[in-house]
């Protein structure tokens, strides 16, 4: 890679090699950052354009931008992707998803005080703050980037709202009765919850919850109520911390209910014109699914759907459900 095309804004950083202390930068244009539900393998173009450097080529190119990326952060499957692409309704918006590197970073982050970490904490924070600026340089014509992480990333909340003054965050959940049925229909959202279940279960016990646990211990439909209530914690004390001014709560049965009051909401915190949100409202996003814009997927497939899984899954709801009160009221 040269330098020239490393400080051009239509290369995005979107690899993250820590063992061999790299980046792979990659070309995307904004038709096809726009279209990309994830910033991973499935959007690599053909005869993609790009190359690796050292992390110093990162590092080295830190700069606060005009406008830092707002954040949308959520539990997992509960519609953050739909909202996203609502919000790439307001032409000032370049949406980005679920970049590959803030997963490797969260991944990391944890271990970063142990002797195995192959950041030191101050090349971690270095590390978020280099990403975290060259994601907010949108392309023309667009003047913002609104960056949704995955839901694995929701540990880098905290940092971010400490690095980035100006940045303002959505934290995005629903109810836990749709939650567990939303996962408990699809295998490969019940291997992403219990894949997360290992840090959600570190943050609780750092908060002095469910200590008496390990996670072999407890069985895969648990595992999703115990990454649910572990967000919960996570959003609540978000919410109510020292950058709470900067952070709103969006349940997703709430926007689909009132999605004209819900996307105000939205729009007003990330300073948005609210004459536009009749037009997302409006936006054919709200009939295909999300993650895949070809296929048709509206509100009433959902909700047949979900009642199909608490039909289908009600023993293990339930027992989830009441595992979690009892969890909450020691």
């Amino acid at each position: 890679m040269t330098t020239a095309a490393i400080d051009s804004p239509d290369f995005l950083p979107f690899r993250l090699d820590l063992v061999g202390r790299r980046v792979l930068w990659l070309r995307l244009d904004e038709a096809q950052r726009r279209e990309a539900a994830f910033l991973d393998d499935r959007a690599v173009p053909p005869n993609a354009e790009g190359g690796w450097a050292p992390l110093e080529s990162l590092l080295s190119r830190v700069s606060d931008e005009p406008a830092p990326a707002h954040a949308i952060f959520h539990i997992g499957h509960c519609g953050s992707t739909l909202l996203s692409r609502l919000i790439d309704t307001w032409p000032e918006v370049q949406g980005l998803r679920e970049p590959l590197p803030l997963r490797t970073l969260a991944d990391a982050w944890p271990m970063l005080d142990e002797a195995i970490s192959r950041l030191s904490p101050d090349e971690a924070e270095n590390t978020l703050r280099a990403l975290w600026a060259r994601w907010s340089r949108a392309l023309p014509p667009h003047a913002r980037s609104v960056v949704k992480a995955t839901s694995s990333c929701n540990g880098l909340i905290a940092p971010l709202l400490s690095q980035q003054p100006r940045m303002r965050a959505v934290l995005i959940d629903m109810p836990l009765r749709p939650y567990l049925a939303t996962l408990l229909k699809s295998p490969n959202s019940v291997f992403d919850a219990a894949s997360a279940a290992g840090e959600r279960l570190r943050y609780l016990h750092q908060h002095g919850v469910a200590t008496h646990l390990s996670l072999h211990q407890i069985p895969v439909h648990r595992q999703c109520a115990l990454g649910w209530l572990a967000e919960q914690m996570r959003f609540d004390a978000l919410d109510k911390g020292r950058h709470g001014e900067r952070v709103i709560r969006v349940d997703f049965e709430s926007l689909l209910d009132e999605p004209a009051r819900e996307l105000h909401r939205v729009a007003a915190h990330f300073e948005l014109d609210p004459a536009r949100v009749d037009e997302a409202v409006a936006s054919p996003a709200w009939g295909r699914y999300s993650k895949a814009q070809s296929h048709g997927y509206g509100r009433e497939d959902r909700a047949h759907d979900l009642a199909l899984s608490m039909q289908s899954f009600g023993a293990d709801i339930a027992d989830a459900e009441a595992w979690v009160a009892s969890i909450a009221a020691t």
